[in-house]
């Protein structure tokens, strides 16, 4: 039996390929949904994308259990967002026949790659790491090798390209290589490519040295996680906010959607209205998501900064100024919704 138009699902698990450092592949951010398909350094990409772990994930789709995803952090599934909502929603036939017809099997390799697989870059923000941190050694020879690979056995039928979830497009050595490779012979069905960086480097000459690629830039985030000076300088150390905003103020105008992307903590969430009030002089969109303690933090710390918490101390504060801004058209408050919104 096939599924209804009016199911709902989740597209991801059948067009995502995310890769990370060590080669391990993930259907989603692994912050939402944690297991590993495999890796990449040591199976080919069709005994990963298509493995047993692949095709159970994919059989919880089609179930509705979903069992295998954090609904706390995924900012879609509780709000049933894209990629997150009804089969007729779904825009890549491919995609939406093997859902329909319950296909854990894909006959297509992915559509949609992640590239996370390299920890250089040029800043040491204290949310994501504890050190400055460049591939050197063993690590660089294995992003390296990565790179080779994506570039050889996935980009040719990539559609969307995302760089990056770990690290800074222009940051890594071996991240901006990969995207002069892709300018030079610009894979044939490249549609999108998505960039994710914290600004510094991506200024009008480094847009310019990628003529062929920046023709399919679709969106440019930049994570500022403040909207200060000062408060600039705790969270994104070594980096400069007036260069960030010179870069900004350029970006506006090309032709991309530009989002400016916050993880809301003690230290910050109090200027949400100054970064309200840039989004709208530069034409842009806010993203803005919750603090995950990815190992930087000792438990104490994450506490006190984690105002998202309904223990902490601003948290009835933070709450109410959420509520002031949801309904904003510029703001996607991702997994904040669950805190005004949360579910049974």
């Amino acid at each position: 039996m096939k599924i209804s138009d009016q199911a709902i699902i989740c597209s991801r698990p059948f067009e995502w390929f995310e890769v990370h450092p060590d080669g391990s592949v993930f259907l989603c951010c692994p912050a939402w949904l944690k297991r590993p398909l495999g890796n990449l350094l040591r199976q080919s990409v069709d005994e990963i994308w298509n493995g047993p772990v692949a095709q159970e994930i994919r059989k919880t789709i089609f179930n509705g259990s979903f069992h295998n995803c954090n609904s706390k952090r995924c900012p879609r599934l509780g709000n049933q967002t894209p990629p997150v909502g009804r089969l007729k929603s779904v825009a890549d036939r491919r995609v939406s026949k093997a859902i329909a017809e319950k296909n854990s099997r894909l006959k297509y390799l992915p559509p949609q790659l992640n590239l996370c697989f390299d920890q250089s870059c040029n800043l040491t923000c204290p949310s994501c790491r504890v050190a400055f941190r460049q591939a050197q050694g063993k690590e660089l020879q294995q992003a390296e090798r990565l790179a080779q690979i994506i570039l050889t056995e996935l980009a040719p039928t990539a559609e969307v390209i995302t760089l990056s979830g770990f690290g800074d497009p222009f940051g890594s050595p071996t991240y901006l290589q990969l995207l002069r490779d892709l300018d030079s012979s610009p894979p044939p069905r490249l549609k999108k490519i998505r960039l994710h960086s914290n600004g510094q480097l991506l200024t009008e000459q480094m847009w310019q040295s990628l003529p062929n690629l920046k023709e399919r830039i679709s969106e440019v985030e930049i994570s500022l996680d403040a909207a200060t000076a000062a408060t600039y300088q705790s969270n994104r150390p070594g980096g400069d906010f007036k260069r960030l905003l010179n870069n900004l103020e350029f970006l506006s105008c090309q032709p991309c959607k530009l989002t400016l992307s916050m993880v809301l903590q003690q230290n910050n969430w109090r200027e949400l209205e100054k970064l309200l009030e840039l989004a709208e002089r530069l034409d842009s969109q806010v993203y803005l998501s919750q603090l995950v303690n990815w190992g930087t933090f000792s438990r104490q710390e994450f506490l006190r900064r984690a105002v998202a918490l309904p223990q902490h101390p601003e948290n009835r504060e933070f709450i109410s100024l959420l509520e002031k801004v949801a309904e904003h058209q510029r703001i996607d408050l991702g997994n904040l919704r669950g805190c005004l919104f949360p579910r049974s």
